[in-house]
């Protein structure tokens, strides 16, 4: 075990989330560290609070996918990308634009911040030492305003559903940045759309993560398989469900993705009410310990082995839904 332990960035559910609509559902935002030796939870960083850049009733808080640069993190809100220092957690910097809407994650590549603006559908280049927009790029090949209007602050709306795209992450590849889109199952080249990934493999299966492992790109599916893809050739070469050998499968969005080495590190979110029963048709799969649901969940899956050799349950109240696992070396 080469990391002590994780960070884990996500929300808690609002009890009524469900019923206040789309856009409300999550909160308090949630930065969570796992100690990987006791297999415990604390509590790091928590937002409940809005402000100028959320709307003014039931703002949506929830830390989605960070980044690492040192001992430095990129922690994105809906509509702001905080930047800290470790392991203080001291607050650095907070840029936030009005095309901000929705963020599932952020990256720093080439010494750009990566944005995935979700909920207009499109990727924000910034600097990161300014904070200053770069370029925007429709995650379709299409104009970034072909659908939206750049006069309106979309910090201050709830919701955009439904999604053209919906762009979930950004990896490198090639030397050119790709996006996992949820709506259409795959990992597409920003520069030039048609060069895609089929990352569901006609299983019509909505994907999060693409990261590197090894010489190979490991992506997530929402039902909990891990995709493995050969860059080159753009083809699937494996697939590995964590749970296939387990009688007790966790229910749970499966979103959230570290590697070390042979040992992933993968999050299930714990479900919550949705309109869009499509999405969770992988359900009707066999389940026995959790038939009743499960609280979210960081599961350890030894990818040499095929077997799930850890399963840390994240207590009740402490974090609903995972979007980012991030490796934490400080003591």
């Amino acid at each position: 075990m080469s990391h002590k332990g994780l960070l884990i960035t996500g929300g808690c559910l609002r009890a009524n989330g469900f019923e206040l609509g789309e856009g409300k559902y999550y909160g308090n935002a949630g930065l969570l560290k796992l100690d990987l030796t006791s297999g415990q939870f604390s509590t790091l960083l928590s937002k409940a609070d809005g402000g100028n850049n959320y709307p003014t009733e039931d703002p949506n808080q929830q830390f989605t996918a960070a980044c690492l640069d040192g001992d430095t993190l990129w922690l994105p809100t809906d509509t702001e990308v905080y930047q800290y220092q470790l392991p203080e957690l001291k607050q650095l910097k907070c840029f936030s634009h009005p095309c901000f809407h929705n963020i599932h994650s952020v990256h720093l590549i080439d010494n750009e911040l990566v944005v995935t603006s979700t909920g207009i559908d499109n990727v924000v280049i910034l600097c990161p030492d300014t904070g200053d927009i770069k370029r925007i790029i429709n995650t379709e090949g299409k104009d970034p305003w072909h659908r939206f209007n750049p006069d309106t602050d979309y910090r201050l709306v709830h919701s955009t559903r439904p999604h053209d795209s919906h762009p979930n992450y950004v990896f490198k590849m090639d030397n050119k940045l790709w996006a996992t889109r949820c709506t259409h199952d795959d990992a597409v080249c920003l520069d030039n759309v048609a060069d895609r990934i089929d990352v569901a493999h006609q299983d019509a299966m909505s994907v999060h993560d693409g990261i590197w492992w090894h010489d190979k790109l490991v992506f997530t599916r929402v039902d909990g398989y891990l995709v493995i893809v050969d860059p080159k050739t753009r083809q699937v070469i494996d697939k590995h469900d964590p749970f296939a050998n387990e009688r007790n499968r966790p229910l749970g969005w499966c979103r959230g993705l570290l590697v070390d080495g042979d040992i992933f590190y993968i999050g299930y979110s714990k479900l919550r009410k949705t309109k869009l029963m499509s999405k969770l048709k992988f359900l009707s799969q066999g389940n026995f310990k959790y038939m009743d649901g499960n609280e979210a969940l960081v599961v350890a899956y030894d990818i040499s082995k095929k077997k799930v050799i850890n399963t840390y349950a994240i207590p009740a109240g402490m974090l609903d839904a995972i979007y980012g696992i991030l490796p934490y070396n400080f003591v």
